[in-house]
Parts: C-alpha cells; structure tokens; sequence
C-alpha cells in the first residue's frame, strides 16, 4: 500500500512538472489521488480449474492508429462538443432523410418506361422466381407476347383438336401438337383400330380456358391451361353397336393442355414474320361424372 503511494507521488509530481501548462493536470493529479486513498487491495484471485483467463487480442495498426489520436485529442473541448451531437437530431439530417423517402415513393410508384427497364434488370441480375424467369424468356422470343391472346387462341382451337382427337384425325393434329404428343396419341389411335372401336366425336359445348401455372420445363416455359369440354359419351363398334356409354350419355372432359412456345417465328411469303407459334407438348384428359 505504501508502495502505491509513493508511486502516486511520484507520478503527480512527474505530470505537474511535464504538463504544467495544461489545464486537465490538476484534475489528473486528484484523480490519481483518490484512487491511492479509496482503492482496496484486491482478493486474492481464482486459480481453479474453472477460472477466466483474460487473452489479449492483437492490436492492428489502425486501431493503434485511432486509440494514439483519442488519446491527444479525446480529451479537447471541440472533441467533446462533437460527442454530445446526436446526428438524428439535426435538422438538416432530418431533411436529407424526408427527402430520400420522398424520392424512394416516387421510384416504387412511377409508371415511366425508364424506370421499368431498370426493374427489369434488377430482376435479371439478382434473380427471378420461376414463373417470371419463364415470362422472361417467352418475351425475349415475342416482346408483344399477351396471355389473354393466348388463352383466345386456345379457345379458338380447343374443338378443333377434341374433335381431332376424337375422329383420330392425325393430319389435323399435326397442325398444333408436337412430336412427343404425337408419338404417343398414334400408341392410342393404334388400339383403338385393333379392337375396332370408335368415339363418337358429338361435342355440346367448350368452356372458357383457365391459366394453371406457367413454369419451366427443361429450360423452356411451358404453359399449362385447362377447359371443360361437354361431350357425348358413347363408344361404338365397326358395326355400329354402341359398347360403352349410349348416345344420350353426356359427361364433362377436362383437358389440360401443356403449351411450349418454338424458338422461332414463321416468316410469310410477302416477307411478314410471325411471332413463335405455341404447340400442345403434353395433352391429359379426365372425364367426369355423366350430366344426363
């Protein structure tokens, strides 16, 4: 204890001679003073199995750099000043931050063109879900690309096809089917001709097409639709002889159609080029209970 004393005094007298001419010695002098006189010897310390060990953590440079200014400057009066500022307070903070939340508002609501483009090429860069990857690339393909035209299409062509289908109609079917889908109607058609069997082609009505989903297959977009179609359900012989069903039996078809769009348009005789066509790539139908 006495040792401490002594190495206060010393320390004081050492900092009044060396630092007279500030005006924090006096207050450094005191506060060595009072923590001579009110400091406790320590306990003596844990040295058990389960005792804390303090690892001193290698200073960098920078660090060192910033703990040498704090220590020359920390103490000046504009550095203090400068410490009890609160930046959310200013009033030209505040007024920079309204302004920024005021342009972001603008940004998220604004219907220019220019704005959109770089949307769109935010989504390119930092990823897109699978249905907008999908669109993205149906639109590199057709940039006037339009769902609602294609749902019409499909409702235009939806009993040209049934019908097809129906009457084994391969030509027909080659119009709007790819290969895949052709391969394997030709596998049910064949069947069909061996056991001499016979759809009747009668349909009442066709529904209006619903949008499924919209994903890719393979790298490629595929669209897949569905529609009601209302039918007789009756199967005859080559004879005639109905075997299953009867001519007043109507049941409800679904269709879904899986649509895939062609890497390329079609350029016409007079040099006019059409958009890529949309071909049926996978076709399932599900016959519900009879209506009559």
């Amino acid at each position: 204890m006495l040792l401490l004393m002594v190495a206060a005094c010393i320390s004081s007298i050492y900092c009044l001679c060396s630092a007279a001419t500030h005006v924090g010695a006096l207050t450094y002098v005191l506060y060595c003073w009072c923590n001579v006189l009110f400091v406790q010897a320590p306990n003596t310390p844990y040295e058990g199995s389960t005792a804390l060990a303090a690892v001193k953590q290698p200073e960098t440079k920078f660090n060192k750099l910033l703990s040498d200014l704090y220590e020359k400057f920390g103490g000046h009066p504009i550095f203090a000043k400068l410490r009890g500022v609160g930046l959310t307070n200013n009033p030209v903070y505040r007024k920079g931050q309204e302004l920024a939340d005021d342009l972001r508002d603008k940004y998220e609501t604004s219907d220019h063109p220019a704005v959109h483009k770089v949307e769109d090429v935010k989504e390119r860069l930092f990823g897109m879900s699978e249905t907008a990857s999908a669109m993205a690339l149906i639109r590199s393909r057709d940039p006037r690309f339009d769902m609602s035209r294609l749902l019409q299409g499909v409702r235009f062509d939806a009993p040209i096809v049934v019908k097809a289908f129906l009457t084994h109609d391969v030509a027909t079917l080659k119009a709007h089917c790819g290969p895949e889908l052709l391969e394997r109607l030709d596998g049910t058609f064949r069947y069909f001709e061996q056991q001499g069997l016979f759809e009747d082609p009668t349909i009442l009505f066709t529904g209006e097409p619903e949008l499924v989903e919209l994903k890719l297959v393979e790298d490629e977009p595929l669209v897949v639709v569905q529609f009601a179609c209302q039918q007789l359900k009756c199967t005859r012989d080559k004879f005639g002889n109905v075997m299953d069903g009867s001519p007043n039996s109507i049941q409800r078809v679904i269709y879904f159609w899986g649509l895939q769009q062609e890497h390329a348009g079609t350029v016409l005789p007079d040099g006019r080029v059409l958009p890529p066509r949309w071909v049926i790539k996978d076709m399932m139908w599900q016959s519900m209970l009879a209506l009559v």
